[in-house]
């Protein structure tokens, strides 16, 4: 199950809920994360975070036993979501309470920011489970925490806790779920325009982007923007 709340200021969170399994993804959980990421009217910033303690403890594993030997595997349906939630135009914040493994690092690290808490731990276990982890899944988690780390938790399967995550470049901030809401809303509060096309130049969308940069000099947001600087008050950007 996806929890959708708006908690003010263009801040929409999504919560994974399936605290027995301590939020572990199925088909249908992806199916409502990829829906509601595909509707973001009006979000100026998501976040992500898990009910009960937990972030998400990856794929459901009992699951595993439904899968058809010459069916699809389930790494098709979360890269496709997980690819949809990078493409998202507003800043993507996850905050990772309790177990961030499998898959649920992966989305993590389809965020772009990842605040955690001291009870954070952080995992991928394929080693431990005999499984070949998804080509785009090692690309996406090595893109994050670079080549070698990623090499290191995905060969070894071992947990990493909150304040090494830290040290490593997983997570931006070790922090309480107050200072999430706290930071996402900075986020929310940035120029749209601004972070969309910055967004997709990070992700290597570079076609038309320099058209989209000289629009964006002479748009009302940079309008805006200028006339907070020289008046010396908060810029209220309509994305525009």
């Amino acid at each position: 199950m996806l929890r959708v709340e708006d908690l003010g200021g263009g801040v929409r969170r999504l919560t994974l809920e399936n605290p027995q399994r301590r939020n572990a993804l199925d088909s249908e959980t992806l199916d409502a994360l990829e829906g509601a990421v595909s509707k973001p009217d009006g979000v100026r910033c998501w976040l992500l975070s898990g009910a009960g303690g937990h972030f998400c403890s990856g794929w459901n594993l009992t699951r595993l036993e439904e899968l058809d030997p010459n069916g699809p595997l389930p790494d098709e349906h979360i890269g496709r979501v997980f690819d949809a939630l990078q493409r998202c135009d507003a800043p993507t914040v996850a905050f990772v309470e309790g177990s961030a493994f499998g898959a649920g690092f992966e989305l993590a690290c389809a965020c772009d920011f990842r605040l955690a808490s001291e009870s954070a731990v952080f995992c991928i276990p394929p080693a431990r489970l005999g499984i070949v982890y998804a080509p785009k899944g090692i690309a996406r988690v090595a893109g994050v925490i670079g080549l070698g780390r990623a090499r290191s938790m995905l060969l070894s399967a071992r947990k990493v806790a909150a304040a090494q995550a830290l040290m490593m470049g997983v997570v931006d901030e070790v922090a309480t779920e107050a200072r999430a809401l706290d930071f996402a809303r900075e986020m929310a509060a940035t120029a749209p325009l601004a972070v969309a096309g910055m967004k997709r130049i990070f992700r290597g969308e570079l076609d038309g982007i320099e058209a989209l940069r000289r629009k964006s000099f002479f748009s009302e947001d940079a309008a805006e923007g200028l006339a907070a600087v020289l008046e010396k008050r908060k810029p209220d950007f309509k994305g525009r």
